[in-house]
């Protein structure tokens, strides 16, 4: 018997209809938290958002002209177009490492609920990891700037206006 909601017009029927033998069902199935594709997508999500974040934070041709302008240069590398070079690939490097350690710290939670079996797990996926610790550090560095800056309020200045 064929099911009568597969050729309705509405798209959230069309999503019921879909059986276990479909292959978009199957490819959704799949990349769920408890499906085989789950952990490889996921680190490749990571690690891919976090090496394109960096370039898009720090571009190394807008550093290097900033580094030109301010007369400064980073030591055995010539200013302009070989700074830029050096820049992409420090950051290239550093990239990696960081895309690597995020993905294993990501990866961790679920590695261990398939490990042991456990769903306790559930609630800690490591990207939520990673998203509770990006707020955590950016509220400490907030915190810690209003500190700073409550410090300056109470300096008194010398004022060169007055004599």
């Amino acid at each position: 018997m064929q099911n009568p909601l597969k050729h309705s017009k509405h798209p959230f029927a069309k999503l019921v209809s879909l059986s276990k033998e479909d292959p978009l069902t199957h490819g959704i199935l799949r990349t769920s938290l408890s499906g085989s594709f789950y952990l490889p997508f996921n680190i490749l999500l990571i690690a891919f958002f976090n090496y394109y974040y960096t370039f898009l934070q720090l571009d190394p041709d807008d550093v290097s002209e900033q580094l030109k302008r301010q007369g400064a240069s980073i030591p055995l590398v010539r200013p302009g177009r070989s700074t830029a070079t050096f820049i992409k690939t420090v950051l290239s490097r550093i990239s990696v490492l960081g895309s690597t350690f995020l993905a294993i710290l990501a990866a961790g939670p679920t590695v261990v609920e398939q490990i042991t079996h456990l769903t306790a797990f559930r609630g800690f996926v490591g990207t939520s990891i990673l998203i509770l610790v990006g707020c955590a550090t950016d509220t400490a560095r907030k915190v810690q700037a209003e500190i700073i800056s409550q410090k300056y309020k109470n300096i008194e200045f010398y004022d060169f206006d007055k004599y």
